[in-house]
């Protein structure tokens, strides 16, 4: 290899590492936004409104639903159903910008009625972004 090639081959290099760096979310954001996807975890078995809305952005915009719709469609889960339990595993985060990230996991959900539990097991996306209280989610629900 020339030394103009190694020059090339380093310039790669620190270019690629730069682009990780800018764009790899911190350890500090990535306990964050675990703590947020754990609170949701609790809002949701302890079937806590309050809790639930929270964790949800103001500028929540995902299809059309505003945050009204997603807590509306959280109270009507929690009318149908007398007892749930959520769990989520397997998240993968990851920073788009300064004040944006994405977290995909896996969760399974668990409902009681009528006697009997109910299981979903789903892997989803969100979308959260950060304001001057924390991370919110922002889409994705």
């Amino acid at each position: 290899m020339t030394l103009s090639q190694k020059k090339h081959t380093y310039l790669i290099l620190v270019i690629l590492l730069i682009t990780a760096a800018i764009t790899a979310c911190s350890d500090i954001d990535k306990a964050e936004i675990s703590q947020v996807m754990d609170a949701r975890d609790r809002a949701i078995s302890h079937q806590s409104i309050p809790e639930y809305s929270a964790l949800i952005s103001t500028d929540y915009n995902d299809n059309n639903r505003g945050k009204i719709n997603v807590v509306a469609q959280m109270v009507s889960l929690f009318d149908k159903f007398e007892r749930a339990e959520m769990s989520s595993y397997d998240r993968q985060i990851r920073q788009l910008d300064e004040s944006r990230a994405q977290c995909d996991q896996s969760y399974t959900l668990k409902v009681f009625a009528d006697g009997e539990w109910r299981r979903i097991v789903q892997r989803e996306q969100l979308t959260l972004t950060r304001n001057s209280t924390g991370w919110k989610i922002i889409s994705g629900l």
